[in-house]
């Protein structure tokens, strides 16, 4: 039998042994070059982050890579970064704050003034002309907020899509097939998950809320509060268990299809030096200087995956946090003018972007995860 096996692996190893030097040769080389789906990766970014960006980071050596995540990852740059983001959307706040302050000042002056009319209808109309002005504003701005969310997941979508193959040759590298399988299956449920029920609802969910609390606003009849928190919970709750499976799906094939994987390679590198004590030793240490490489490489695109889905999420988060600030700041105000409409208005706007900022934060984690189980998953071959 064991002069069976080592016939059977001297057949195997035979037509590699004439390159066994030159495998050697690339071996000492083997990291220097970044795969070519690295730069698709890249490509899914906006223009606005790319711009940010350190220029070694775009080269094919990883050496110059590595550098550009070391200083990507430093505090002065992702301050820097987060400073620049507020800064491109401060203003912007700013001149939403002021509109919005002067409409509830002349929001409460006519509500001062009703007593002045003869018939109180018409001082309730300039009310109600009041508070469409507001609306105005807050749906323009509203809509904004919803074409950021729904850019920033298209953007992750598409660092999903280009996460893919690069996760997949980076496992492959390493001999983690079985897991390059499991993971690349694992993205695929998420993208088609992200593209297909939160990209399409999240339009339709602002609407009906927004709907909501027009009612609610305007006639304070209607009551409408509980409906709309229940409404929002139920959609963040699902929302919410769909990611947590996903998180639990990747986390568990990924960590169990790599022991697998480092197992098998394991057993075959065993099997190779017991069987041919030469060759089997030589093979040992190009697989050990090759898995360095791999780990190294693995290392630099899981961190610097990581550090991209972060310099994406901040435009979209710093967005949706200042517009929330800005509204609740203006129910503050119409709180003290005696504004009551316009302030359910303004608190329910801000409870809104609420549920925004929850929606894009939940479903980042996934690609986060996978990001960081590319940094950490040891190769098989090592």
């Amino acid at each position: 039998m064991r002069a069976a096996l080592f016939c059977l692996f001297f057949c195997l190893l035979l037509p590699l042994l004439p390159v066994q030097t030159a495998a050697e040769e690339e071996a000492e080389n083997f990291g220097e070059q970044m795969p070519d789906e690295f730069g698709e990766l890249l490509d899914g970014l906006p223009d606005e982050i790319a711009e940010l960006l350190p220029p070694g980071l775009f080269s094919d050596d990883s050496g110059e890579v590595n550098a550009a995540v070391s200083e990507m990852s430093s505090f002065s740059y992702l301050l820097r970064s987060l400073l620049a983001t507020v800064g491109l959307r401060l203003g912007d706040c700013l001149r939403l704050l002021a509109v919005i302050t002067g409409l509830l000042l002349l929001s409460a002056v006519f509500a001062a003034l009703r007593g002045a009319f003869r018939s109180d209808s018409v001082g309730r109309a300039f009310s109600f002309c009041a508070s469409l002005a507001i609306l105005g504003s807050l749906v323009t701005q509203g809509y904004a907020c919803i074409q950021s969310v729904t850019g920033y997941f298209t953007t992750l979508n598409r660092l999903t899509a280009a996460s893919v193959p690069l996760m997949g040759v980076l496992y492959a590298m390493g001999g983690n097939v079985t897991t390059a399988a499991a993971s690349a299956g694992g993205l695929t449920v998420y993208m088609t998950l992200l593209e297909q029920f939160v990209g399409r609802s999240i339009v339709p969910f602002c609407g009906i809320c927004l709907a909501f609390t027009l009612m609610s606003a305007l006639e304070s009849g209607v009551r409408l509060g509980t409906l709309l928190a229940t409404f929002k919970k139920q959609y963040t709750t699902v929302l919410t268990f769909l990611m947590m499976l996903l998180l639990a799906m990747l986390a568990a094939q990924t960590t169990l299809a790599a022991k697998a994987d480092t197992l098998a390679m394991r057993s075959a590198k065993f099997a190779a030096g017991n069987l041919i004590p030469v060759v089997g030793g030589s093979v040992s240490e190009l697989v050990r200087t090759v898995s360095a490489g791999v780990g190294y490489l693995r290392g630099t695109v899981g961190i610097c995956g990581v550090l991209l889905i972060l310099l994406s999420l901040f435009p979209t988060l710093v967005e949706l946090l200042l517009y929330r600030m800005v509204w609740q700041i203006c129910a503050s105000v119409a709180d003290m003018l005696g504004c009551d409409g316009e302030r359910r208005l303004l608190d329910e706007i801000a409870s809104l972007t609420g549920y925004l900022i929850a929606a894009v934060s939940i479903c980042s984690s996934v690609l986060l995860l996978a990001m960081t189980l590319l940094a950490h998953c040891s190769s098989a071959i090592g």
